[in-house]
């Protein structure tokens, strides 16, 4: 094998490293020169690795900017997994906060929800999502776990940066429901009656899921 093609294949191996473990995260922006001081490699290798890369879907080539990470696509499986685990994730922040009896404030949460509500047009679908992953994080504000908070709203990130046009389509068709419940949500929080909410979570999932199977 030629030195070229060696440092090619590193550069290559390399990335799929960075980006499984996620040390590039989805839309991170990565650029030949950074790479090449980094790696100690002249910037035709790393090229040829990014051309690879770019077929293989883990990247964007984004002229004169350098690459951005993509987003893992998921399979309809995939995706009915990532809510069962966004499912499990709230269940269980919400009964940790019902047996240490936590007072939730939700004066946040209530700021969220009056936009969210004015966020009825499908077509403003990336203003909602924005405000969506903001609820998210209120939800968890009194969290046990930060760890875990990450990954849930990871999840949620990686669910909104899918480019696949049904994932697209599907947050469109879910909007409506998510507003409906979100609402419900902060309701039971504000009297503190966990029990109610973690049931309209679950209600919640099991609508999202039927409109994945229904609408994908």
């Amino acid at each position: 094998m030629s030195k070229p093609k060696k440092l090619e294949d590193k550069v290559y191996q390399y990335s799929i490293n960075q980006i499984s473990t996620k040390q590039w995260l989805p839309q991170t922006h990565i650029t030949e020169i950074g790479l090449s001081e980094k790696l100690g490699i002249s910037r035709t290798p790393i090229r040829q690795a990014f051309l690879r890369l770019e077929e293989e879907g883990y990247i964007v080539i984004e002229p004169n900017k350098g690459i951005r990470i993509q987003e893992k696509q998921i399979s309809l499986q995939g995706f009915q997994e990532q809510l069962e685990f966004m499912e499990l994730v709230m269940i269980d922040h919400l009964h940790f906060l019902q047996i240490r009896e936590i007072q939730f404030n939700t004066d946040r949460l209530e700021d969220t929800i009056d936009q969210i509500n004015q966020m009825t047009d499908p077509k403003e679908i990336e203003a909602f999502l924005t405000i969506e992953f903001d609820y998210l994080k209120g939800l968890f504000r009194y969290t046990k776990n930060s760890y875990t908070t990450s990954l849930f709203l990871d999840t949620f990130r990686s669910i909104r940066e899918q480019t696949n046009e049904e994932i697209k389509e599907y947050l469109k068709l879910s909007q409506a429901t998510k507003i409906k419940h979100f609402n419900q949500i902060v309701l039971f929080l504000k009297s503190n009656d966990y029990a109610l909410a973690r049931k309209e979570v679950r209600i919640l999932i099991n609508q999202l899921s039927l409109i994945a199977i229904q609408g994908i």
